[in-house]
């Protein structure tokens, strides 16, 4: 407690106007993360140079006033603002702030966990109502842990909002928005499962209620050839640079109840599954391409009660390259 409300008077006391002492701050929440806890920070902006950013590596919850209010301004051009590391578990919570970092790697990366799935359950991050920008990857998320982003916004990345090779992440109405390539790009796990063997894909094991919108290139990307098993329910991609969804290498995919519109390049293009892939109650409208575009050589496919209107292609939805059909009359 005397550790908390140290850090909540030294803050006050370095505001200047809006901002915050910058050399002071930052050093004085190294200090405090280091030590793990409970941390609260006042609105205003806090100025991080290249020796301001830090590491959590034990279970630490940081919360701002709001994410309009509180502000880390990562000025160093290389590294990560946030560099979680969860090889030890540990439960980490960011809350209540915005993160803008000018250039650099991420604003948050998460690494740590290559145990089995009981142990995913002692290694947690959790984003509750934080905003992300400015950074290459705003997210970079590796490992055998629990990620929850929720109520959060990933914005005006130089790439992608987020790059996620976590195994089964939860992902609730959140916008990834206005980034330089892809809204969100799943990819394979560099560390191996010790228990069941062999590298893990990643993938959103409950994704609800997220907007991918007006991303430069992809909203939301699949770039998998390890194990992932994605379900995405009540989701919406909107007005990307490119085809709105892509899916490649997943062993099932579910994409239910969304709307896929305003995209440049197509609705989806969704790739074969070992499994079966489930395209449902969707709404696909207004996409400059093909709406859908699906492979099924090895598992099921089952498409069903879409809609699909204002088309700009004469192919509204094509599998495995042959005729062209009318998703409103499958």
């Amino acid at each position: 407690m005397k550790a908390k409300i140290f850090v909540l008077l030294f803050f006050q006391i370095g505001c200047i106007g809006d901002r915050v002492s910058s050399v002071q701050a930052a050093s004085s929440l190294q200090q405090q993360v280091s030590q793990g806890g409970t941390i609260t920070l006042p609105a205003g902006t806090i100025n991080i140079d290249c020796s301001g950013q830090f590491t959590i590596a034990k279970s630490t919850t940081i919360i701002g006033a709001g994410r309009d209010l509180t502000i880390l301004h990562d000025i160093c051009p290389n590294g990560d603002t946030i560099l979680v590391d969860l090889t030890n578990p540990a439960n980490v919570r960011l809350e209540e702030l915005a993160i803008v970092h000018d250039g650099g790697n991420s604003a948050v990366h998460l690494i740590g966990g290559d145990h089995g799935y009981v142990e995913i359950l002692h290694r947690i991050l959790r984003l509750s109502h934080v905003e992300l920008s400015g950074s290459t990857n705003c997210l970079v998320a590796d490992g055998l842990n629990q990620l929850f982003i929720e109520e959060s916004n990933l914005l005006h990345c130089s790439q992608d909002g987020a790059q996620i090779s976590s195994f089964g992440v939860t992902l609730h109405d959140n916008w990834f928005g206005e980034n330089g390539r892809n809204g969100v790009t799943f990819l394979d796990s560099s560390v191996i499962d010790q228990v069941g063997g062999g590298h893990l894909g990643g993938f959103c094991s409950s994704c609800f209620g997220n907007e991918y919108w007006d991303n430069a290139g992809h909203g939301l990307v699949y770039q998998i050839t390890n194990i992932a098993d994605p379900r995405h329910v009540g989701e919406y991609i909107d007005s990307n640079g490119d085809v709105g969804l892509v899916v490649s290498g997943v062993r099932d995919f579910t994409f239910n109840d969304g709307w896929i519109g305003s995209n440049q390049g197509g609705g989806a293009i969704v790739g074969d599954t070992l499994l079966g892939t489930v395209i449902a109650g969707n709404t696909f409208t207004n996409n400059f391409g093909p709406n859908l575009r699906a492979t099924q050589v090895a598992g099921p496919l089952h498409i069903s009660g879409n809609v699909s209107s204002l088309p700009h292609n004469p192919c509204d939805a094509q599998i495995n390259g042959g005729q062209c059909f009318d998703l409103n009359a499958r």
